[in-house]
């Protein structure tokens, strides 16, 4: 049975990031009905399981820049364990070893969950409706997770020859990432992720459509369009009295 919007909801948080700590304890509690019953940074291996049994919350919110194995195998666990209980995930980077886990964590249990990468995150609000609905039950996937865990490949000519690595180099530069951001997001050095980038420009501009375009620009483009998420400008909220 899903719960009431009115009733709290309580929260338990492991984030490796002290700045969002501070935000999860102080901010959260007064932008939605939850309760913080701990922020933890402590993601070692145990921990987690440990701290669900002690606090038995509603959720529980784990943020990390990168999965492991272990993580994931530990968060299998608990959702068998607690099958109640909505987990929300923030990743900043996650691997094309991680995707068939992914996979697997999102489709057992029963209760709510939230993948979603915290780059796509820009409004408190938005975090505080998605626990929310993971605590009624909901499942949300960030569109770009979506694609990898769910589609496949994208079906566009020129994507279908990227490898994951090419694929996840070119999710973050149709963000606007620049190379040094990339290969800091992605741990590799900075030569590595221009060599990938000069092979996804060769194939690009076997395409006689591309082949006089600013190449970084079309690439880009193309990712978006093809993935569904080429920004449009939404129309201003018009408040109440105002015309």
């Amino acid at each position: 049975m899903l719960q009431e919007k009115s009733e709290t909801v309580s929260l338990y948080v492991v984030e490796e990031q002290e700045i969002y700590r501070e935000m999860y304890s102080y901010i959260l509690p007064n932008r939605a009905n939850i309760e913080i019953l701990r922020v933890s940074g402590n993601g070692e291996t145990g921990a987690m399981e440990r701290a669900v049994s002690e606090l038995r919350p509603n959720v529980m919110l784990l943020s990390v820049k990168k999965l492991d194995i272990d993580i994931i195998e530990e968060l299998e666990r608990i959702r068998n364990s607690y099958p109640r209980m909505g987990i929300v995930i923030l990743l900043i980077f996650y691997s094309s070893q991680d995707i068939e886990l992914l996979r697997r964590l999102a489709l057992c249990g029963e209760s709510g969950m939230a993948l979603f990468l915290k780059q796509s995150l820009d409004k408190v609000d938005h975090l505080c409706q998605m626990i929310t609905a993971v605590s009624q039950g909901q499942v949300i996937l960030d569109p770009p997770l979506a694609t990898f865990m769910f589609a496949g490949k994208p079906e566009c000519p020129f994507l279908k020859q990227l490898t994951t690595r090419e694929l996840e180099i070119l999710s973050l530069l149709s963000q606007g990432y620049t190379n040094s951001a990339i290969a800091k997001t992605l741990f590799i050095d900075i030569k590595t992720v221009e060599h990938h980038l000069n092979s996804m420009y060769s194939k690009l501009k076997a395409d006689p459509d591309y082949n006089s375009k600013h190449l970084r620009v079309s690439a880009a483009r193309l990712y978006l369009e093809t993935m569904g998420t080429l920004y449009q400008k939404e129309e201003p909220l018009v408040r109440a009295g105002e015309r």
